[in-house]
Formats: structure tokens, C-alpha cells, sequence
């Protein structure tokens, strides 16, 4: 679950709904995994596999969880599929009566059922209006005194509308946007430790941060960067030049690829300097500002 969320909150939807579907089928009987793989997958366009998703995670929910039910009708309604968006609604609506979500939701099953009439009597709430960011409900108010023949009342609401949608959080969103600040909190105390030279402490750390994510590259040059502190040199080039190897651009690697050759003894030949030299110009090729690398050159010239 920890890994897919770290996927999900580093926006890798794809690699999010691989690991998130090996949990839900682990443990099927558990609401997260069904919820989780459902949002990833409307994050992708797959709006149906999310509903079919979530309709297992809703079968699940307890007698106070109403957000998969109004997630549900809010995704019908995106279908067209107002019946079905209404069950939801309703369900969502004996659970935790009269939230934001459900009235915004019947607003929106009215209208998408040509009941502008219903529409307005459920969105024309100030407690509502007042409680949802930029606008949203005059943005369906506007839509619904419209197609109730209201042109004046229309142009007032649409007056003081927004341009954007609510983003509805859902019980974990507050859960994986700390584990994603916990994990930079982790990658930044690993760079204290090796600004420090503090090896032992960074590879503590670097081999937790892995459990996590083994592919985040900036956490991998400090990786390498510990190997060369503990004097595992080779191993450190080796991994610089996996990285580089992966993404042709990457200046980062090559240039601590660099320096690591210019402070060994035996990378100190005219050979092997003029090696050390075109990783640096290929630095300037890719980045032409690069101010380090000029300087790199310079002093090894």
C-alpha cells in the first residue's frame, strides 16, 4: 500500500494501479485497496474499471463511510448514467445526510434529468455556496436558471461563478500526501547526512527510503555518493553510469561521475583525464550553461 502511494502521489498512475491491485487482491476484503486502485484508474481515463472497482470497495464500507457512494454518482454522472448516479447519491445520502457532496451531486442528477426546477431548489443554498470554493455552484446555478427560462437569474450566477471543479478528498487523501512529504523529508535528511559525510547514517537511510521507492533517481545519486564516501569507488561509477545509461540527459550523474575520476589516482593519466573531459562537454552539449561543468573542465585542464 506504502508503495503505491508513493507512486500515486509521484503521479506513476500506471505503476500505482499494478501495485494497488496486487494489494486489493491480497487483501480483498479491506476498503483502501478497492478505493485506492479506483482513483488511479479514473486518473488514467478508465472510468469504468474505477467504477467496477469502487462498487467492491462500496460494498464494503462501514454504516458511516458515505464517500464511495457520492464518488460513484459523481462518476455515473461524468457517464450520463443519472439512475444509477442516483442510487448512490441516496446511499451516500443515508449514511451522512445532507452533506456537500450529495447536495451537489442531486443538483447535478436534476439537471443531467432536465429538472432545472429541482436543480435550483437543492443548489440555491448559501451554507452550500459559501462552503465550496470559486464559484462551483453558480456554475450549475447559472446552467440551471438557464434551462428554466431564467436568463437574468442565469447571467447573475454565471456572474459570480469560477472556472474550475472541487476536488473532492476522499478519506486517504490526507494519507498519501504525507507519506509523499514524509518520503522528501527523508530524501532531504539524506542529503544532510552525506553533506556531512555521515555514510553510516545515510545508508540507514537510504536503504529505508528504497523499501519504498527503488527508482527515484535523485536518491540513487546519493546512493552512489555514500558508495564513494565508504571508498566503494567502482561501485559508485557503476551505478552513475547505470543512471546515465537510463536517461541520456542526465547532467547530475555525469558530473559527480566526473568528479568522483578527477579525485582517484588512477583516472589521473592524459587518457583518462581526456575521458574525464568529453563526460564534462557532454554535460555543456545537453546544458550549455552548465556552470559547474565549465569550471570542472577548467580546473582540469
Amino acid at each position: 500500500m506504502e508503495l503505491g502511494m508513493t507512486y500515486e502521489g509521484a503521479g506513476i498512475n500506471e505503476f500505482a494501479e499494478a501495485t494497488y491491485k496486487q494489494y486489493a487482491t491480497q487483501f480483498p476484503d479491506r476498503v483502501i485497496g478497492w478505493y485506492r486502485l479506483a482513483v488511479v484508474q479514473q486518473k488514467q481515463g478508465k472510468i469504468e474499471e474505477a467504477i467496477q472497482s469502487l462498487l467492491k470497495g462500496a460494498e464494503l464500507a462501514g454504516p458511516k463511510m458515505d464517500s464511495p457512494h457520492w464518488q460513484l454518482a459523481f462518476w455515473y454522472i461524468e457517464l450520463g448514467d443519472f439512475e444509477n448516479a442516483a442510487k448512490q447519491a441516496d446511499l451516500a445520502d443515508l449514511k451522512k445526510p445532507n452533506s456537500m457532496q450529495v447536495q451537489i451531486a442531486k443538483g447535478r442528477i436534476a439537471l443531467g434529468q432536465n429538472n432545472p426546477e429541482l436543480a435550483i431548489e437543492i443548489l440555491n443554498n448559501n451554507q452550500l455556496i459559501a462552503s465550496i470554493p470559486d464559484g462551483y455552484v453558480y456554475q450549475l446555478l447559472g446552467r440551471a436558471y438557464r434551462a428554466n427560462g431564467d436568463e437574468d437569474k442565469s447571467r447573475e450566477a454565471w456572474s459570480r461563478a469560477g472556472q474550475s471543479k472541487p476536488n473532492w478528498p476522499d478519506p486517504w487523501t490526507a494519507i498519501v500526501v504525507k507519506h509523499v512529504v514524509g518520503l522528501t523529508a527523508m530524501r532531504q535528511q539524506i542529503m544532510k547526512f552525506i553533506r556531512a559525510k555521515d555514510s553510516l547514517s545515510a545508508r540507514k537511510l537510504i536503504n529505508e527510503y528504497f523499501t519504498y521507492d527503488k527508482e527515484n533517481r535523485v536518491v540513487r545519486r546519493l546512493d552512489a555518493k555514500c558508495n564513494s564516501l565508504n571508498g566503494k569507488f567502482a561501485m559508485a561509477m557503476n551505478k552513475y553510469n547505470v543512471l546515465i545509461s537510463e536517461d541520456k540527459t542526465d547532467v547530475a550523474s555525469r558530473v559527480l561521475l566526473a568528479k568522483l575520476r578527477m579525485h582517484l589516482k588512477q583516472f589521473q593519466s592524459e587518457e583518462e583525464i581526456a575521458i574525464t573531459k568529453e563526460i564534462l562537454l557532454k554535460v555543456i552539449e545537453i546544458s550549455p550553461d552548465h556552470v559547474q561543468a565549465k569550471i570542472l573542465i577548467e580546473s582540469n585542464a
